[in-house]
């Protein structure tokens, strides 16, 4: 069964549920979403700094599938380059670094979050600790609470380049994203996808 297969599954078995989760299912296109969207470029651009945290609700099949399970309107997180415009991000074909158009591209809302005791340079250095890992895997089993310390899902190596403790077993310290902006101070909020500009 494919993952779009799974989702629908899982679709027919909530829906009707009030589950957070399918907030965000399906993208919204058109030239005013596509306006919206490059204001939240312009945010996070004009707010940002190296190594701060961008979470999102993502519209992938992947962070569909997160945010129906978890019940989450939160579902991808990623450390901001903002020098270049990208983003270093955990996936499932690993750790890589994507455009940062590309990420806000896919997101039906969007955080820009500083964590606790960014400056320029401690930003720099998360943003350096999170390029160590590039290329590594995705960690599966981390996200059920069996991690593997050469491997990272999302929101464990945006925890990992601040130094905050990961790796820990067991389902109960499944690091998700929603948890990085009560460790920090969210500095933007675009709000849901909705055709105005933010």
């Amino acid at each position: 069964m494919n993952i779009g297969r799974l989702i629908g599954c899982l679709s027919a078995l909530i829906l009707g549920s009030g589950c957070v989760g399918f907030k965000g299912l399906f993208p919204k296109r058109g030239p005013a979403y596509e306006a919206e969207l490059r204001s939240w470029e312009r945010a996070v651009k004009d707010r940002g700094g190296n190594g701060m945290w961008i979470v999102i609700r993502s519209y992938t099949n992947a962070g569909n599938l997160f945010a129906i399970t978890t019940n989450s309107c939160f579902s991808h997180a990623a450390l901001l380059d903002a020098e270049n415009g990208v983003v270093i991000e955990s996936i499932f074909v690993g750790t890589v670094e994507s455009p940062l158009e590309q990420l806000i591209h896919n997101s039906h809302r969007l955080l820009l979050v500083k964590p606790e005791g960014w400056t320029p340079e401690t930003g720099a250095a998360a943003l350096a600790r999170a390029r160590a890992h590039l290329g590594k895997s995705f960690d599966h089993c981390g996200l059920i609470g069996f991690p593997d310390p050469e491997k990272w899902y999302c929101s464990e190596l945006a925890m990992d380049a601040w130094q905050h403790p990961t790796g820990r077993a067991g389902p109960w310290n499944v690091i998700h994203p929603q948890r990085l902006f009560k460790l920090g101070t969210i500095v933007f909020d675009s709000g849901v996808r909705d055709g105005k500009l933010d």
